[in-house]
Order: C-alpha cells, then structure tokens, then sequence
C-alpha cells in the first residue's frame, strides 16, 4: 500500500488528483478527478441513488458515521488502523467496491477502493463494513478475523435510516461528463429502527438465525437482498434490545480474534442470554412471532397444519430381527435417523421426505410452509453432502458422526426451536373436553 498526500493544498495546480486527511487521523482519502475520457456513458443519468465522492465530504462523512456506529457499539476506545479510501471515475453504476487489508509491525492497514459516483447504500455499507473489521482487528496478532455479514448489513440499515445521515452527502452536481446527478434528501427519522425493520417485513416472515449465519455477500440481489438486510436490520435492533446489548455486541468484536468463527465469539459475548445455538434460534422466533404488524396471512397456523407437519417429520422405525410385534410401531426424528440408523437406512427415509413435505406445503399456514422448505433444504443439503469416513472405534464402541451429521443435526435442532416457539398453547386442563369423567 503506497504512501498517499495528506492534504489537499499540497496538490500541484492542475493536478488530476486530491488527498485529504481526516479530523481525527484514520481516513485518508485519495480522488482522482473526473477527465473527458472518464466515460460515464452507461451509467443512466436519471439513477436518484448516486452521490458523489468529494474528498473533504468524505473525510466529514466518514467520521460521523464512525462516530454513530461507535456509539451504536457503546464504545469510545480509540482507532487503531489506518484507512485509505481510493474514488476512481466510474464507468458502471454497478462497479465493484473493493476492500483489502495489510498487516504491519504496528498494526492493520486497510484499503477501500471506490467508483464515483456511488450508490448512496453501497458506500454506507462499505464504510461500515471497514470500520467493523478495523476494531474486530484490534486484538489480533495474525490471521484477519470474520465479521459476520448480518452484523455489517444490521448497523449499515440502522445508519441508513439515521435522521443524521442527512448531513453527510456532498451536494449534488448538475452534470459530470454529460451525466446528470440529483441530490437525495432524507427526511426519515431512525426513531424506531425495529419497527422500522418490521415494516418493511410486513408482507414476508424474517430469515432464521440460520439463514442470516450462512448467507454469502456474493448471493445478495435483488428481493431476496432486500429480505436479508431487513431480516438482519430487526435481528442487530432485536440485540441491541437487550438490557446489556450494546456491551455484548462490543465484546464480540473484541473477542473476535480469540476464535475461529464468529459463532463461538457470539456465545461468548452473549453468554449471559445463550448457551447454544439452538437457544438463539429460539430466542430469534419469539422476536419474529411476537410481531404485532404482520398480515392476517401469517396469523398463526391451526391445530390441524400442526399435526399435518409433525407427522411429516417422524419416520416409522425400522423392524429389528428376533425383536418381539410391537402393538405401535415406533416412530423416529429426523435427527435420530441422522444418528442412530445405517447408511442405506438414512438414504431412503430421508429421500422419502422430500416428495412428502413438497406435497405438503401448499396445505399449510404460511409460516408452517416456510418452516417446511427449509426441512426440505437441510435435508438436501445433507443427502448431497454426506461424508461417511468415519474414525475406527475399538471394542464395539460407537464412531463418531461427520462434521456434516454434527452440522445437520445443529440445523434440525434450530428448526425445531422454531417450531416449538411458534406453536399455539394448549388449552387449559379444563377445556380439554366437553364432557369429563366424573371422579371415581
């Protein structure tokens, strides 16, 4: 990473391109100025979305978003790592955003090249995302650490919806090269940003805390971008909730170095509230159930859907040879079969539950449907990608599962938590029938 000008009166007269340094030191930022070959001709001259990329503007913006997004964290200890921010005349309205990273003897360094103009959120997001990983890099000694993707998207949705991000765009420009750009004006206050999250989740149910752990940033388009940002704008709002939310967020980030994934981090940090994943999951459906906004579609589902989709999930056990006729034929989990049945065994159950479950899900309420696709996925998933070398066991003891049994098994767990969180309650004893027995 090549040294850059500090400051823009040390630019030469003419000069093609400006630097400026920061307030409080962190951003330097580097502009190479717009020229008559810069060709902007495929970028629509009516996109509403655009702002430009002024290097002073840029200084100021980054340090306020800085700023919330520290605040956001209930943190206030000071930068470590230098950024640099590269705005390079944009040929595409879609041109990539890069970010790269270099470590140092006195630390990290980071790099975030830009095109400009830039969509008004790619460029929020950008910043957001280095700033995450510069203070989730503070503690760490070698490799670069893994911020989750809901926890960039999250905060970058709350700062997007901030009444004070209003203050941070450059003003708008009549023409650059023959492109029109327009100003944009925010006028939404961040006053609620969970019901806010909820609003724009009226008419869709929230992805599972699964969803939002496994989803890649390269997969994010169109709707189904749109539902993970909202998904994970009402999860971050849904922790930051929390009494010590802000504390516990902080402390993922610090611990972030001190693991391999960020899920072991996020359970050390929110310990006091999770033990396991599944208590997450859990937690995360009652926050999705408990939505007061949503349709009369996703009321809900009835008695009858519930039973329907139980029975669908179980599997009868298969006989064993000697074993005496039993008058019930048991009955096994999906998780049991993962783990207790042979190879053949799991193969064909399983197989049978695919066609079983698709043809059920146009009969059930939409949050039993939804709950119905992803057994459908998980399922699929572990059909595809079952690893059956396992280590040899002496003395007859058990072997242990694959990583993709122990991951399958995590993934059916959360499901059920999700459907046990969503079930309706049971009727008091007293309304059990109509009709009871009289005391004998």
């Amino acid at each position: 990473m090549g040294p850059l000008l500090l400051a823009a009166e040390a630019q030469a007269p003419g000069s093609p391109a400006n630097s400026v340094l920061s307030h409080s030191g962190q951003f330097i930022i580097h502009a190479e100025r717009f020229s008559a070959t810069a060709g902007a001709a495929s970028i629509p001259a009516t996109n509403r979305s655009l702002v430009r990329l002024e290097p002073a503007l840029m200084g100021v913006s980054c340090e306020r978003m800085k700023q919330i997004l520290l605040r956001e964290l209930g943190t206030t200890a000071p930068w470590q790592g230098r950024i640099y921010l590269q705005a390079r005349p944009a040929r595409v309205a879609s041109q990539t955003i890069a970010i790269t990273s270099e470590r140092f003897k006195n630390g990290w360094q980071y790099q975030v090249e830009l095109p400009d103009p830039v969509e008004r959120d790619r460029y929020i997001r950008a910043i957001v995302q280095v700033l995450l990983l510069e203070v989730a890099n503070r503690g760490s000694k070698g490799r670069l650490v893994e911020v989750p993707l809901w926890l960039t998207e999250g905060l970058s949705q709350r700062l997007l919806a901030s009444r004070e991000m209003e203050t941070i765009l450059p003003p708008p420009r009549q023409s650059i090269n023959g492109m029109s750009l327009n100003s944009m004006h925010v006028t939404e206050a961040m006053d609620n940003p969970v019901e806010q999250a909820r609003r724009q989740l009226r008419n869709r149910p929230p992805l599972s805390f699964d969803q939002l752990s496994w989803q890649d940033q390269d997969e994010l388009s169109g709707p189904a971008a749109d539902l993970y940002r909202a998904s994970a704008q009402l999860f971050v709002g849904e922790l930051l909730r929390l009494p010590d939310g802000r504390a516990c967020l902080a402390r993922m980030l610090a611990v972030l170095p001190q693991y391999r994934n960020w899920q072991l981090a996020f359970l050390d940090a929110f310990r006091s509230h999770f033990e396991r994943p599944l208590d997450v999951e859990k937690w995360w459906a009652l926050c999705c159930a408990q939505a007061p906004d949503y349709p009369e579609a996703r009321k809900r589902p009835t008695g009858g859907n519930w039973s329907d989709l139980d029975q669908a999930l179980r599997s009868p056990a298969p006989s064993r040879a000697g074993a005496a006729r039993q008058p019930e034929r048991a009955e096994a989990s999906l998780q049991t079969i993962i783990r207790q049945w042979n190879r053949a065994q799991q193969t064909a159950a399983l197989s049978r539950k695919l066609p079983e479950l698709n043809a059920l899900r146009p009969q059930l309420a939409p949050d039993l449907a939804v709950l119905a696709q992803e057994y459908c996925q998980v399922i699929e998933v572990y059909l595809q990608n079952q690893t059956w070398t396992r280590p040899i066991t002496l003395l007859g003891g058990r072997p242990d599962l694959s990583q993709v049994a122990v991951e399958t098994l995590q993934r059916l767990d959360a499901l059920d938590a999700r459907r046990e969180a969503l079930r309706p309650p049971k009727a008091p004893a007293g309304q059990a029938t109509s009709n009871p027995a009289p005391p004998r």
